[in-house]
C-alpha cells in the first residue's frame, strides 16, 4: 500500500491549531505514526527544566517563611510562585501510553524537586531561634478534608484537559495542585526539623494521598480523551498505576488513622476515691460476729463527699481569628503540643485557672478527628465557657 507523504508523515507540530485540537479529541483515530508523533510533542512538553528545580527551591523559601511568620499571604504566594506540576502529568502520560523509561524519568523529576523544596522549607521555617513558634497554619494541613480532594480532581481534570487540547500547562489549575500538595510538604519537612511526630506525619500522608489521587484522576481523564498503550505489553503499566491509587486511597488514609492514634498522647491520672472506709473498721469491737461491722461501713461512707470534685464544664475554642490552637503538656507556652484544635471545637473544662506571666490557663479535655479523647492545657483567651469555671458539686 502507497500513501502520499504528504498524508503520511506529515508531523502534528505543522497542523493548524484547529486540526491539533480535532486531533487531541479523536486520538484513537489518528493513525500509528501521528499518534506517537503527538505524544512525543506532549512529552516533550511536559518534561520539566532546570527552571522547574529553581521554582521549587524559591516556592521552599516562601512556604517556610509563610509557616513560621503565620502568613497565608505567603502561603498563596507559594503556591503561584511554584512551578508547573507538569511532571504529574508526565506520570499519567507515560502510564496511560505504557512507557516505563519514560514514567521512571518524570517520577524521579518529581521526587528530586520535592525534596529540594522540603530541605529549603523546613530548614527556612524549621530553624526558629530565640521564640517557640506554634505553626498553627501548618497544623491545619494534618488531616484529610472532603473539599480538597474536589479541588484537587477538578484541578487535575482542567489541566489534563489542557493538555491533551490545547497542548499547554494551563496556569491556574496547576496552582491549585501545587497548593493541595506542596503545602503539606513543606508543613512535613517543618514537623520534621521540629521533631514533631504528629505534623510531619499527617502532613507527609495527607501529601501522599494528594500525589497519587492527582495522577489517577488525570490517567482516568487521559483514558477518556483517547490515550492507550501503544503496544499490549504496556497496559501492565497502566494497570499498575491505578492499582496503586486505589491501593494508596485506602491503605494511606488507614495508614493515616492508625499512625496518628498511635501517637503518645497525655492521660489524665484518676483521682483517688474514699477507700480509707476500710481503716474505720479496724477500730470496732474485736467480736468474732460480721453484723457489726457492715453496720459500721454504712456510716462512715458519706465521709467521701468531705472532698469536693469538680464537674466538668461544656467550652468552645473561640478567638482565634479561624486559625485554632494549640493544647500543651503544661500550662507554659514553651510545652510540648498535646495537638492542635481548630476553632468552634467543643471540649470540656476540668481545672484551673492557673496563673503564668498574665495568662490564664484551663485544664481541657476533647475528642479529636479520629475520635480520641485528649486532655492538656489551653490559654483562657480562646476558650469561651458558659460560667466563669467549673463549679464544685457538694
Amino acid at each position: 500500500m502507497t500513501l502520499e507523504p504528504n498524508e503520511a508523515f506529515d508531523s502534528l507540530e505543522q497542523h493548524t491549531r484547529a486540526r491539533r485540537r480535532r486531533a487531541g479529541r479523536m486520538l484513537t483515530q489518528l493513525r500509528a505514526d501521528e499518534r506517537e508523533t503527538y505524544l512525543e510533542g506532549l512529552a516533550k512538553l511536559v518534561s520539566p527544566g532546570i527552571d522547574f528545580f529553581l521554582l521549587a527551591l524559591l516556592t521552599g523559601v516562601s512556604l517556610g517563611l509563610g509557616f513560621r511568620f503565620e502568613q497565608r499571604a505567603l502561603l498563596v504566594a507559594g503556591a503561584l510562585l511554584a512551578p508547573r506540576m507538569a511532571p504529574l502529568l508526565g506520570i499519567a502520560l507515560s502510564a496511560v501510553s505504557g512507557s516505563p523509561r519514560f514514567f521512571l524519568r518524570m517520577l524521579a523529576s518529581f521526587a528530586v524537586a520535592c525534596l529540594m523544596l522540603a530541605v529549603v522549607a523546613g530548614l527556612t521555617g524549621g530553624l526558629a531561634l530565640g521564640d517557640n513558634p506554634t505553626y498553627q497554619l501548618a497544623q491545619g494541613h494534618l488531616k484529610l478534608n472532603l473539599i480538597d480532594f474536589v479541588i484537587v480532581m477538578i484541578a487535575a481534570v482542567l489541566i489534563t484537559l489542557t493538555l491533551s487540547r490545547e497542548e499547554r500547562i494551563a496556569p491556574l489549575p496547576s496552582a491549585a495542585i501545587a497548593y493541595e500538595l506542596l503545602l503539606p510538604l513543606a508543613a512535613g519537612a517543618i514537623g520534621l526539623l521540629r521533631a514533631n511526630p504528629e505534623l510531619w506525619q499527617g502532613a507527609l500522608l495527607t501529601f501522599g494521598l494528594h500525589v497519587a489521587w492527582t495522577i489517577v484522576v488525570s490517567a482516568s481523564t487521559l483514558a477518556v480523551l483517547g490515550f492507550r498503550p501503544l503496544t499490549g505489553a504496556s497496559y501492565s503499566l497502566a494497570a499498575a498505576v491505578v492499582l496503586l491509587g486505589l491501593v494508596g486511597f485506602l491503605g494511606v488514609t488507614s495508614l493515616g488513622a492508625s499512625v496518628l492514634a498511635a501517637l503518645p498522647t497525655p492521660t489524665g491520672t484518676p483521682t483517688a476515691t474514699a477507700t480509707a472506709t476500710a481503716t474505720a473498721t479496724i477500730t470496732l469491737t474485736p467480736t468474732v460476729t460480721l453484723t457489726p461491722t457492715l453496720t459500721a461501713t454504712a456510716t462512715i461512707t458519706p465521709t467521701a463527699t468531705a472532698t469536693a470534685t469538680a464537674s466538668p464544664q461544656p467550652a468552645l475554642v473561640s478567638q482565634t481569628g479561624g486559625t485554632g490552637a494549640v493544647v500543651r503538656i503544661t500550662p507554659n507556652p514553651g510545652a510540648a503540643h498535646v495537638g492542635f484544635v481548630g476553632e468552634g471545637t467543643e471540649m470540656l473544662v476540668l481545672d484551673g485557672p492557673v496563673l503564668l506571666d498574665d495568662s490564664t490557663w484551663w485544664l481541657v479535655r476533647y475528642f479529636t478527628q479520629l475520635g480520641e479523647i485528649r486532655e492538656g492545657w489551653l490559654q483562657g483567651d480562646y476558650l469561651v465557657t458558659a460560667t466563669p469555671g467549673p463549679s464544685p458539686t457538694p
